[in-house]
């Protein structure tokens, strides 16, 4: 089973993975993410209930993350 990859080559990451990474609650960043109009990169079945897994892309979140400098 290959691990899907983001744009930059680094491995997709689960919704809990991608709110840890910025430290918040899954629930916090899949608000934060709305407002910045991300969406999962992927998805994979869950095992243990019907609803996929969301799988996110670092390089989509970097570029949220990082501020927007005006071009000059």
């Amino acid at each position: 089973m290959s691990t899907p990859v983001g744009r930059d080559g680094r491995p997709l990451v689960t919704t809990a993975q991608a709110a840890y990474s910025l430290g918040m609650q899954p629930g916090q960043f899949r608000d934060w993410a709305r407002r910045r109009a991300l969406a999962p990169a992927d998805s994979r079945p869950n095992p243990v209930r019907g609803q996929a897994l969301a799988l996110w892309d670092l390089a989509d979140i970097a570029e949220a993350v990082r501020p927007k400098t005006p071009a000059v």
